[in-house]
């Protein structure tokens, strides 16, 4: 068995695809779990209720994220064909939220069938098999996600050259808070690549601000942070990657007393992270979140 946290963008979002630089940390509240149970049924079963999943290796579509994920294990390790046994996915995680769900599986399920077939495999050769499928999952992706959930650390991350694991110098008041709506990340990404050239000082925009938003967080300034948070969020909306509910919440928690507040993930939909000023101030937010009608996810 094995599981994978969440995770979340701090900042630079959209801007990583083209080759600046993003800060994302893990969410280990929310997790997806993977377990395999050998039987002798002859047949490998994966199931998965958060998707209503429940089927042998050889009935998943042939485009399956899920079947080609096992496929590339399976030629990985050597295996002529996968072992008996019932390989199940559970996730607190929710679904299209830019939250990592597709990641987080992906790095369960390698994890856990990599130990099921005594293989041993490094957090390089984990993130690089789960970058495989991110791609499946959002067309173009940074590796952002897979990075950062496979490390289960924070990371400073730049496209195509090595990761750099942030020691941040506490926990930070963070709250996640869901949209109501789903995020399709394939269609933003999408549509702000075809818009590359357009958005192009908006995005150098971004990767400067994540340069910034590095030296504030490793200095534990807050009222910087959440001050670059807001910022990042203005370069967002420019990108057309905001809603009117995710613009509803961030406006709501500041006026609350949050320090910073953007979208988190692809955009137009998803979940918002706020900064609060410190723990106690973040659960009073939080209440206050909760009591106006939105969804806290942490």
């Amino acid at each position: 068995m094995a599981d994978a946290p969440a995770k979340t963008i701090l900042f630079g979002e959209h801007a990583v695809v083209y080759g600046k630089p993003g800060i994302a940390i893990p969410v280990h509240a929310l997790r997806t779990a993977s377990t395999f149970s050998r039987d002798d049924s002859g047949s490998f079963r994966v199931q998965s209720p958060k998707i209503n999943l429940d089927a042998r290796f050889e009935e998943l579509e042939s485009d399956h994220p899920l079947r080609l994920l096992l496929l590339i294990l399976m030629d990985r390790f050597g295996l002529q064909n996968l072992p008996s046994g019932i390989l199940k996915i559970e996730s607190n995680i929710p679904l299209a939220a830019g939250l990592g769900s597709g990641a987080s599986s992906s790095v369960a399920i390698i994890r856990t069938l990599a130990a099921a077939v005594d293989q041993m495999l490094s957090d390089r050769e984990v993130s690089e098999i789960a970058f495989e499928i991110e791609k499946l999952y959002h067309g173009d992706p940074s590796g952002l996600d897979n990075t950062v959930i496979t490390y289960a650390k924070p990371v400073f991350y730049i496209k195509g050259k090595s990761l750099e694991i942030l020691d941040l110098p506490e926990e930070l008041p963070l709250l996640i808070v869901n949209s109501g709506e789903q995020s399709r990340t394939v269609e933003v990404v999408a549509d702000v690549r075809r818009n590359a050239a357009k958005l192009a000082p908006t995005i150098e925009a971004i990767g400067s601000l994540v340069e910034q938003s590095r030296i504030a967080l490793a200095s534990g300034d807050l009222p910087q942070i959440g001050s670059l948070m807001n910022r990042n969020q203005l370069l967002l909306r420019d990108l057309t990657v905001s809603s009117e509910r995710i613009e509803d919440i961030c406006e709501f928690a500041m006026e609350q007393g949050a320090l910073g507040a953007k979208l988190t993930g692809a955009g137009r939909g998803g979940n918002v992270i706020i900064l609060a000023e410190n723990q106690k101030e973040m659960t009073a937010l939080r209440d206050k979140l909760q009591r106006a009608g939105w969804e806290v996810l942490t």
